[in-house]
């Protein structure tokens, strides 16, 4: 593979243990745009400036995540990065042998779509107040610890159209930046914790049209005021029931509003329409 020279994408695919250390020559062909390892697969960084990248699925170290490895990607549009310690520290002792902090994210200026995940085991955060490229579109957070401030600072970015948080806030109460999130379409949420969801949807979420409820267990009905102009579907996973009572809810509050039905309405998988549940409900 590395010594072909026309190049452009190369897949590896595979998830599960024990990890596969590749060889560094995998960076190796020079008009090489997207690179997607799987799970299973770990390289180190590469020594010279990759620039025709533009996609990177990469497992990596917590130790890598600094600003000298990524800025050898100046052009990167689609990263994706899983945090892994080594083989022998993650089997042995259950968690990564040197926590450590992560970089922020800004100087990534052409970046577009940035997943980030952290094992179980590893002990990595993102720094305090992390900051994200300005031309964010879709991020993606998952076993991460970030903070209310941390998704404030997220609410802020101007592109951002899709945000999935994986068990990745830890809160119990989040109460949305004034202001935020005007472009989001799309918000899964992930949050056993959660108790209180604040927000003033006459300013947030004007676009939103896709909301994602998983695993709210604490979390027992939708944030007062929730109208989502432009909501087609909710998807309750795992939730309370209460909660789950509380979207139901939400159709009549539409209707009041002279708002259009909401599409789809999905409980634990199970797809029924928001119509015919609300008046089930209020019958």
């Amino acid at each position: 593979m590395s010594n072909n020279p026309n190049l452009e994408t190369f897949v590896v695919s595979g998830n599960g243990a024990p990890t596969v250390h590749l060889p560094s020559s995998v960076w190796k062909p020079p008009y090489l745009k997207h690179l997607e390892l799987g799970n299973s697969y770990m390289v180190d960084p590469p020594c010279a400036d990759k620039t025709n990248l533009q996609t990177l699925s990469w497992v990596v170290r917590p130790l890598h995540c600094r600003k000298q490895v990524y800025s050898k990607f100046p052009d990167i549009k689609n990263l994706k990065i899983l945090l892994k310690d080594d083989i022998e520290s993650s089997h042995i002792g259950g968690r990564c042998s040197n926590p450590i902090i992560l970089d922020h994210f800004d100087y990534l200026k052409a970046v577009e779509k940035l997943s980030i995940s952290v094992s179980i085991g590893c002990n990595a955060a993102l720094p305090e107040q992390c900051m994200y490229p300005s031309g964010l579109e879709k991020l993606k957070l998952s076993g991460t610890n970030i903070s209310e401030r941390d998704l404030n600072v997220i609410a802020m970015l101007p592109q951002l159209k899709v945000l999935k948080l994986e068990n990745a806030f830890h809160g119990t109460v989040w109460e949305v930046a004034e202001g935020g999130f005007r472009q989001l379409t799309f918000l899964l949420l992930e949050a056993k914790e959660l108790k209180q969801w604040v927000a003033n949807f006459r300013e947030h979420f004007k676009e939103l049209r896709n909301l994602v409820l998983r695993s709210c267990n604490c979390l027992e009905q939708m944030p007062k005021g929730f109208t989502g102009y432009k909501l087609e579907s909710i998807e309750l996973e795992g939730c309370h029931s209460s909660l789950v009572a509380s979207a139901m809810q939400l159709q009549q509050k539409r209707r009041s509003k002279d708002l259009e039905s909401i599409q789809k309405l999905v409980i634990d998988g199970t797809k029924t329409w928001a119509q015919e549940l609300s008046v089930k409900h209020s019958g």
